[in-house]
């Protein structure tokens, strides 16, 4: 071998070992229906953007752009980036298999375009990262293979899905499948519930890819249902199963091989990477989201007044506000959402930031505050529950008339709560 093609020898030697070490690539979904949420995504991908990562962005296509020109529009997100790429394909309906229309479109245009990335996550325009961009990346390779397909810290098994099973009997999400979810001649499914807005590794990813189209798989035994399929709902009737976007991916990653490795604990507990890497940290959330979504009947209200709502919100999400900073620091998530310039763009001036430590530590007062007229209602913070495995989330505890949850979740808890909180990072 000549001395310079040992020398190129050499240099690919040290460039694969550079990049194993280097923290993971991400590929990125934003998902946007309208102008304002276009104007939205432009600037999370702008605050997201890094070279070595991969941008999709997909357009409903109910949205009809001015002039009829979606050129101009989307120059805003490509600016010459060759990194950035977007499509309006599907017609979007709330509810409806078609909200898993553009994830499954942006995972197999990511699988298509890069062999870099390691992981696959999807977002809406009202999301804002609480990290830069190299900081996500180092903390999401501490994290490994896992995939974080819940809606925590409003979950109410934290971090990991949450079966039908383990929801009370008063609890609307225990009735809005059957028991099993499908029985259609192959093995018997039982639904598992998360969120739409995840963070997928992308064996898992490539896994929903590779057989949502094979006859008798998961994945492609629930799309058929979710598209032909119909579920007796109590007091409702028979109608088309419905949250396809909250049930398909959970329900798929927990009749998976990836079921016992690739699914985090209720809290993960993960080395500090943003700050001391010695120092272990109690993980309780992915993206922070304040929700009331088990009890639709709550009388906790939105606490930052919007005009982005016709009517006050009856159940999460809500918007969040620089007040719910200190939640989101102690939580260590990724992400936050609803967050909207109108609302409080204090959050956009303090997010994202290097190091967790750099979060203020602001916490909602006891008394009433007006932020924004009409002033918002007083709610009391509720902590009961913390022995039997709930979760906190502001002023709504999510716990269901009888618990039923599996002991891993107390455990979780019980284990993180000896971890140092926000105050001691």
């Amino acid at each position: 071998m000549s001395a310079v093609l040992r020398r190129f020898a050499l240099l690919a030697v040290v460039a694969a070992a550079r990049a194993a070490d280097a923290p993971p690539a991400i590929a990125y979904l934003v998902v946007a229906h309208d102008a304002a949420t276009l104007d939205a995504a432009a600037k999370l991908v702008d605050v997201l953007y890094d070279p070595d990562n991969l941008y999709l962005v997909h357009v409903d296509a109910k949205h009809r752009w001015p002039g009829g020109d979606a050129l101009t529009t989307m120059g805003a997100f490509v600016r010459g980036r060759s990194n950035v790429r977007w499509a309006q394909l599907v017609d979007v309906r709330w509810g409806r298999w078609s909200m898993n229309e553009p994830t499954l479109w942006g995972i197999r245009e990511a699988l298509r375009l890069s062999t870099t990335w390691s992981f696959f996550i999807n977002l809406s325009g009202d999301t804002w990262p609480v990290l830069t961009p190299a900081a996500l990346r180092a903390t999401l390779g501490e994290v490994g293979g896992l995939n974080f397909v819940t809606s925590g810290p409003s979950c109410p098994t934290g971090l990991r899905p949450t079966g039908r099973g383990e929801f009370g009997d008063g609890w609307h999400k225990k009735q809005a499948y059957p028991h099993p979810m499908l029985s259609d001649g192959g093995s018997e499914l039982e639904a598992f519930y998360g969120s739409q807005w995840m963070i997928l590794d992308r064996s898992f990813a490539a896994h929903v890819d590779g057989t949502i189209d094979e006859t008798g798989t998961v994945a492609n035994r629930l799309r058929r249902w979710f598209v032909n399929g119909t579920v007796v709902v109590e007091g409702v009737g028979r109608v088309k199963p419905h949250i396809a976007d909250e049930t398909f991916f959970p329900s798929v990653l927990m009749n998976s091989d990836l079921r016992d490795t690739g699914v985090p604990p209720p809290v993960a507990l993960l080395n500090d990477v943003t700050g001391d890497a010695s120092t272990a940290v109690a993980m309780r959330a992915s993206f922070y989201v304040r929700m009331d979504e088990h009890y639709p009947w709550s009388s906790a209200k939105q606490r930052y007044a919007s005009t982005l709502d016709r009517a006050e919100r009856p159940w999460g999400p809500y918007y969040l506000g620089a007040y719910d900073l200190g939640d989101v620091r102690e939580s260590r998530a990724l992400f936050l959402r609803k967050a909207s310039r109108d609302v409080d763009p204090n959050l956009f001036a303090l997010l994202p930031v290097d190091d967790f430590r750099d979060i203020p530590d602001l916490r909602w007062p006891p008394r009433t505050v007006a932020v924004s007229p009409p002033p918002p209602k007083a709610r009391e913070t509720v902590t009961r529950g913390s022995d039997a495995g709930c979760v906190r989330v502001s002023e709504s505890i999510h716990c269901p008339p009888v618990h039923t949850l599996n002991a891993d979740v107390a455990a979780a808890h019980a284990r993180a709560a000896a971890l140092p909180r926000s105050g001691e990072l």
